[in-house]
């Protein structure tokens, strides 16, 4: 996930950002080196069986690319990506030609200097990248074709105030691309999420089940309190139950893909390696452990805890709507 924040100064905000910069400038540059700490959606196996189908029904066209299709949005485009981090999909992106330019910004500077070696090296030349303070976000108006976010928005505890920086940062005809995870606030998971994902552990043969953090069987997923991320990470989830709903009071939404989740974010975190794409029985275990997670989702037990948006500014005839359902 990408490091958001606010900074500046001298201020407690700005000690915290800082702390959190570094948190994130390191955890770009260790994978830069290789692999690291592998969490749900880092498996071809999890987005071609999962995701992606979800989201628009090919396995192999990214959020990204499928969103871009389905809107039809023009390859000649002026995009803003804000958390940007290594900039992986960003580049990407300019690889497949989904914009004219773009500005890439974090609040990390270390991951910037990361995402500048990697796009040099790949030969992209169309992203400029720079640094972000979200307390004091300021865009130019009405300037930018696209401005998207990837499992950044969580990470912000201005959501207020950045959600009115990019409304007013797209041009009328513009988008407001998001991919996040909306679950509960500083992953304070519900103790019946935690059962259900021990039980289904406990169903899984334990070659599946090795944790890359431990090397020990994993039988259930550690909920850490909220005086843990305070410490370790106070950007982390800090407001992501609020994600939504805000989106939807911001912007004109149009179109909401909520994916879950719920179960595979929590059970397949550090396990996902041990999944091999290319062996048929894990192909199948897999298929059932979201198949399952799909019907607790609909029958209301659990909630999405990810979801993929795309929002246009209000409009006029959006804005009268408003008013009528909220009525004299």
């Amino acid at each position: 996930m990408s490091p958001e924040g606010a900074g500046g100064g001298t201020t407690p905000q700005a000690q915290g950002a800082e702390a959190v910069a570094e948190i994130w400038g390191d955890t770009a540059a260790a994978r830069s080196r290789g692999p690291v700490h592998l969490g749900w959606q880092d498996s071809s196996l999890v987005m071609r069986e999962c995701v992606h189908p979800r989201l628009h029904g090919n396995p192999y066209d990214g959020w990204l690319a499928g969103l871009v299709k389905r809107l039809g949005l023009p390859p000649n485009g002026h995009w803003l990506s804000l958390g940007c981090g290594s900039a992986g999909i960003e580049i990407e992106a300019a690889r497949q030609e989904m914009f004219g330019s773009m500005l890439a910004l974090d609040l990390a500077e270390r991951a910037i200097e990361e995402a500048r070696r990697s796009a040099a090296a790949q030969g992209v030349d169309r992203i400029e990248f720079g640094r972000v303070d979200f307390n004091r976000i300021a865009l130019a108006p009405a300037a930018f074709d696209v401005v998207m976010m990837c499992m950044s928005l969580h990470h912000v505890a201005a959501l207020e105030k950045v959600l009115r920086a990019v409304r007013a940062a797209l041009k009328p005809s513009g988008y407001f691309l998001v991919n996040e995870f909306v679950g509960p606030r500083q992953f304070q998971f519900s103790d019946l999420q935690l059962a259900i994902v021990r039980d289904l552990l406990a169903a899984l043969p334990e070659r599946l089940r090795i944790d890359s953090t431990t090397g020990e069987v994993k039988r259930d997923y550690l909920r850490r309190s909220v005086e843990h991320w305070n410490r370790w990470d106070p950007s982390e989830s800090v407001r992501s139950d609020e994600i939504v709903p805000l989106l939807r009071r911001t912007f004109d939404v149009a179109l909401d893909l909520p994916y879950g989740g719920s179960v595979l974010h929590l059970l397949l975190e550090h396990v996902v390696q041990n999944w091999d794409i290319g062996q048929p029985r894990d192909v199948e275990l897999f298929r059932l452990l979201a198949g399952t997670e799909d019907v607790l989702i609909r029958a209301g037990v659990l909630a999405n805890d990810f979801t993929v948006m795309a929002m246009r500014k209000h409009t006029w005839k959006s804005r009268l709507r408003r008013l009528l359902r909220r009525g004299p």
